[in-house]
């Protein structure tokens, strides 16, 4: 009787086990997913620039019209550590980066998988906000129809 017991409990102890290990791997793959940036972008830091920058300025621009593909430029003039934060229009953080104490940053995002609705590209130092640039996501469907009579 005790080893048809065995037998019984052994799939869900294995199972619980099973489980227990791979439950967390999947969460922290499921984590390390960001949607907010391309992962191949390009980070381009200039320690010296052809021109001095003389004034905190932030540059968003999309790069095709088809895409939502965006270039991110940031004149630093004070070589301060910035953060960098995409918000929905709930102000939920979608994505958040440390940008390098560099003169000029630049960074391509990939915002292709967000849904229709209003984002915002924040610059902060610490707690004070510098600068905030804002993008609207529209999907627009246009429908032609053509008709023809045959006699």
């Amino acid at each position: 009787m005790k080893h048809l017991r065995f037998v019984v409990l052994a799939p869900k102890v294995a199972l619980l086990v099973f489980v227990t290990i791979l439950f967390p791997i999947l969460h922290a793959a499921a984590q390390s997913k960001t949607f907010a940036y391309n992962a191949a972008r390009l980070a381009k830091e200039k320690p010296v620039p052809e021109a001095p920058i003389e004034a905190f300025n932030v540059h968003i621009t999309q790069l095709q019209k088809d895409q939502l593909l965006f270039q991110l430029s940031v004149d630093n003039p004070s070589n301060e550590k910035l953060t960098l934060y995409i918000k929905d229009n709930f102000n939920n953080t979608l994505h958040r980066e440390t940008l390098p104490a560099t003169l000029r940053f630049e960074a391509r995002y990939n915002l292709g998988s967000l849904e229709d609705g209003d984002y915002t590209f924040e610059i902060r130092s610490g707690k004070n906000k510098l600068a905030e640039k804002a993008i609207a996501i529209k999907t627009q469907t246009l429908i032609n129809r053509s008709v023809s009579v045959s006699e």
